[in-house]
């Protein structure tokens, strides 16, 4: 099994204001500007734009999961953030997202985001998990409750 901190570390990980999709999708995106395993961050984000509005990622249960495989990424890489109040995302249950994690990985790495999404998605439907990562007041505490896990 995957560890679900595996591609993420304290400098990616944040408690966002975003107003609306776009600007959660980008303070989560920001969180990527600067991480070694991105050789060319503009061409992620254009990719994950593209990617998202071609169809949302929003999971339902308040998640969203932009997400992209492509050659600018050299290694596994993710972002986490809690929206201080939900954005609309278009998610299949119309719920408003307040937790976005981003994931972009190499173009060959299907199975391990599948494997990575598998992990996520056992974390986020634990409503005692989701409910206490939506609460997170920082990063540090929003850290706290993901690192090891």
């Amino acid at each position: 099994m995957v560890e679900f901190s595996k591609y993420l570390s304290r400098d990616r990980v944040a408690v966002l204001d975003g107003k609306n999709k776009r600007q959660a999708i980008d303070g989560t995106l920001e969180l990527l500007r600067h991480s070694p395993n991105v050789a060319d961050f503009s061409r992620v984000s254009s990719a994950i734009w593209q990617r998202e509005e071609a169809l949302a990622t929003g999971l339902g249960l308040g998640i969203g999961t932009p997400h992209v495989r492509i050659s600018a990424v050299r290694y596994p890489t993710a972002a986490l953030a809690v929206l201080r109040k939900g954005v609309d995302y278009g998610s299949l249950d119309s719920a408003l997202v307040r937790l976005i994690l981003l994931v972009a990985m190499p173009e060959e790495s299907q199975t391990e985001w599948l494997k990575y999404l598998a992990r996520a998605s056992a974390i986020f439907s634990d409503d005692g998990m989701r409910h206490k990562l939506f609460s997170a007041p920082d990063a540090n505490a929003l850290w706290d409750l993901i690192k090891d896990r």
